[in-house]
């Protein structure tokens, strides 16, 4: 769905603030491999995903990659910690598909809401479709089993197992590939 169609649909705005948006939203089609932020850069924008998928990683102290969570059509993401307290991040963030990606700057986003205050609705969208993500993820880790985390992934994300490599799903799980391969034997 463009941006402009997803707005509509989750925020009320008025048809200034919508003009106004459509102005500083810069539209980019971005290949696969693409970085939208790297650790240790101030991530300055807030991303939608029109068609794509991305992926948000970081590594350990030994070097091990971690996925921290996917990110597919319709989806905001950004660096909320770089984002919004203007410090390097800690991630990164991969295009793991040719994507259509929306771009935000946080000095317009700041602009925005302190000129069209209906952005605010806009505002509390994307942050709570981040929240939640965070949550679902924290909840996974702390409180379900491998095979858990595994099949609420597949009942709320499923095009992730399209779309993603089977190590980057493990990592995101918290397992080993192997595991995943055992659970996912166990499934057929």
């Amino acid at each position: 769905m463009n941006l402009p169609s997803y707005i509509k649909n989750i925020a009320n705005l008025s048809d200034q603030t919508e003009e106004k948006l459509s102005t500083i939203f810069k539209r980019e089609e971005l290949t696969k491999g693409h970085h939208l932020y790297e650790q240790g850069e101030i991530c300055q924008h807030i991303f939608y995903i029109e068609r794509g998928f991305a992926r948000v990683y970081y590594y350990t102290e030994s070097g091990k990659e971690i996925t921290q969570w996917f990110f597919a059509d319709n989806s905001f993401l950004t660096a909320v910690d770089s984002f919004y307290h203007h410090k390097p991040t800690m991630v990164f963030c991969e295009l793991l598909e040719d994507s259509v990606i929306y771009s935000l700057k946080y000095t317009d986003m700041e602009t925005m809401l302190n000129e069209e205050h209906d952005m605010a609705k806009l505002g509390f969208h994307v942050v709570y479709e981040l929240a939640k993500k965070l949550s679902e993820y924290i909840i996974g880790i702390k409180f379900q089993s491998a095979e858990d985390r595994y099949n609420a992934l597949m009942k709320e994300y499923p095009q992730i197992f399209q779309r993603a490599k089977l190590g980057h799903i493990a990592s995101f799980l918290g397992i080993t590939q192997e595991t995943l391969s055992r659970i996912r034997a166990g499934k057929h």
